[in-house]
């Protein structure tokens, strides 16, 4: 479903992903891991092409974004027509830190505004779903209300209707609990728990160990712009073999 090929990234003197290369298949989560600094949400943002990438090529279901290959010529690419990236972009979604609602927009205003827009989806289809998928976050009597009203783990719960409301093929979520205050990180997970035994191909930032142990089908481990390790979530937090995975793990772990 995901296939990075080499990606590098710079920002400026700063090499924050050094030729990366990771596949995600249909149906598959896969949690990142690594320490502040070790490119996971660069990573993350080059896949949707969010972050342009300096070499390298990300495919999405068969569908190069941001960069295509220049026929005949090796290792070249051009960055292809942006109604060509917002086609592929529609099949992705993708849940940030921070929520990113308009708060002037009810909730269901705020699920409905993109089906409605990119989708060229009706008014009455695209409320029909808002509210299906309210009720899957469970937050169907929150249709009506403004973002400030919510709670933190209210509000990411919308943003990650508003993602499923575009139907789309791949689940991106960018550290989605780092901002909620701690009662609320279980109501997220566990709509992302849903999400993973429904099959949604996810790949995930996150620092949550323990949601990372349980829904993970492969955990993968960055470190310098590198990835150092990758395995089923059994392998890597039990035995990882890479002494920096054991030090990061045993940081964190200790930490919780």
């Amino acid at each position: 479903m995901i296939r990075i090929n080499g990606i590098h990234k710079s920002f400026g003197s700063n090499h924050v992903l050094r030729g990366v290369d990771l596949r995600v298949q249909q149906g598959e989560v896969v949690v990142i891991l690594g320490p502040s600094g070790s490119g996971k949400s660069t990573l993350l943002r080059c896949i949707n092409y969010l972050e342009t990438y300096d070499k390298g090529s990300v495919v999405i279901e068969g569908k190069p974004i941001g960069r295509i290959p220049v026929q005949g010529q090796a290792g070249q690419s051009v960055e292809m027509p942006q109604q060509d990236l917002n086609a592929v972009r529609q099949d992705v979604g993708m849940v940030f830190q921070s929520f990113n609602l308009f708060p002037h927009k009810s909730v269901l205003h705020n699920i409905t505004m993109a089906p409605i827009s990119l989708r060229g989806m009706n008014k009455e289809d695209a409320e029909q779903l808002a509210r299906e998928l309210l009720r899957k976050v469970g937050l169907q009597d929150k249709a009506e209300a403004r973002p400030s009203s919510l709670s933190g783990g209210q509000k990411q719960r919308v943003a990650i209707a508003r993602a499923l409301a575009m139907k789309p093929k791949v689940m991106l979520f960018d550290e989605p609990t780092s901002a909620l205050d701690p009662e609320t990180v279980g109501e997220v997970l566990q709509v992302m728990r849903t999400l993973a035994k429904e099959g949604m191909t996810m790949a995930i930032v996150t620092h949550e160990m323990g949601f990372a142990r349980d829904v993970a089908d492969r955990v993968v481990v960055m470190d310098g712009g590198v990835i150092i390790e990758e395995g089923k979530p059994s392998e890597i937090f039990t035995k990882p073999t890479h002494p920096r995975t054991q030090m990061f793990l045993s940081q964190v772990l200790e930490s919780k």
